[in-house]
């Protein structure tokens, strides 16, 4: 019988279709996984562009394509890590090129705006930094697309694929800290500064070169320092090199840092962690610096972190971060409770200090500025639904 047991015809009709099936399921999987990659390397183009509007008008607070151009070509901007085969001295090499790229940014704002002021500046800086981090994205996705393209390489797609919402997440964290500084919102990596805001009550002393401010208070009954970058505009100052200066005259004897740190994937966002060393982000600069004054006085360093993830650190404070920062508070007051009655202590609130001032009552300000963006938020959800 035909199509019976043994029949050649039929074995040969299946070994064509799969001969066929072979040659054409590759490329038929290519084509479906480049169309996914195309749309999402176009709407990621999108947003780094979004980024740039938001920046561009920012500016000049008007539009202007003059400066549109100008900070296109600017968010190409890079800078070379120094040579460390020689790890000797590659604090100061970094250093002195994080100096160098400050001074370059710095620099070209004021040429587009010679009146923007010195909170603008800063705030200006740290969006375009946001910015230039959404152009780089969008741009290492597009070449992989384009390579994908070019040597119809259905591994490498399929890698691309499956990375693609953990890379989105992160452009869309970077557009949103854009907005943030452009708006002077805090984000989730200001809870340092916020704490530290909350414990300010005295006559506050500015390091303005360092970009820092300390004002010594009382807290469970014990006279203490209390520091942060110099707010409300965004800027992480320069709490090493603070340090420096404020030690030639101050004998501490004890540093408690909080800073944000990055929560593993079941972790609670805005749980508190309590530890020892220096609570700090960043290249390492700063963190090298302050470690150095430590151990040549001997200062005891006491850590508390705020756990998030990275893109809850970029963007606008999430309300469980807001939440945690009283209780960072308590926990401040819980250690120099126990601490010895002729220990000196300076605390520290470390990180980006965008939209918070240096006052109780400026905190209370930032606080209030995020629950209207959370009011904001919501109605904007449930005006979608």
């Amino acid at each position: 019988m035909f199509w019976g047991p043994g029949d050649w015809v039929s074995t040969l009709l299946w070994f064509i279709f799969l001969i066929i099936f072979l040659w054409l399921g590759p490329r038929m999987m290519l084509f479906q996984v480049l169309n996914v990659l195309e749309k999402e390397a176009n709407e990621m183009e999108m947003l780094a562009k979004k980024a740039e509007e938001k920046v561009s008008f920012a500016i000049l607070r008007k539009k202007d394509k003059k400066v549109r151009q100008k900070v296109s070509e600017f968010l190409d901007f890079f800078s070379i890590y120094p040579v460390d085969l020689d790890p000797a001295g590659i604090i100061r090499k970094l250093d002195h090129l994080v100096k160098n790229s400050e001074e370059k940014v710095k620099s070209f704002l004021l040429n587009l705006n010679p009146k923007i002021t010195k909170t603008q500046e800063k705030d200006l800086k740290a969006a375009l930094s946001g910015a230039i981090t959404a152009r780089q994205i969008a741009k290492i996705v597009r070449h992989y697309v384009e390579i994908v393209k070019k040597y119809k390489m259905l591994q490498l797609a399929l890698i691309l694929q499956m990375q693609l919402p953990l890379i989105k997440n992160l452009l869309k964290a970077s557009v949103k800290a854009t907005e943030a500084f452009i708006n002077e919102i805090p984000i989730g990596d200001s809870i340092g500064p916020l704490v530290a805001a909350k414990l300010m009550k005295g006559k506050a002393k500015k390091f303005e070169k360092e970009e820092f401010i300390v004002v010594e208070t009382k807290i469970a009954g014990k006279k203490v320092f209390v520091a942060k970058a110099l707010g409300p505009g965004a800027t992480t100052g320069y709490p090493g090199k603070f340090l420096k200066k404020f030690i030639k005259r101050n004998k501490i004897t004890r540093i408690i840092t909080v800073d944000a740190a990055l929560k593993l994937e079941g972790e609670a966002t805005g749980s508190i962690a309590e530890g020892v060393g220096v609570a700090m982000g960043g290249i390492g600069v700063e963190r090298y610096e302050i470690e150095e004054i430590a151990v040549e006085h001997g200062i005891m360093l006491d850590a508390i972190a705020i756990k998030q993830s990275h893109e809850e650190a970029l963007q606008p404070m999430k309300k469980e971060i807001l939440m945690s920062a009283n209780k960072v508070v308590e926990k401040i007051e819980e250690i120099i409770r126990l601490a010895n009655k002729n220990e000196k202590i300076l605390i520290i609130g470390v990180g980006n200090t965008c939209g918070v001032g240096n006052s109780p009552e400026e905190a209370k300000k930032a606080e209030k500025k995020l629950k209207n963006f959370y009011k904001k938020e919501e109605e904007n959800h449930s005006f979608e639904d």
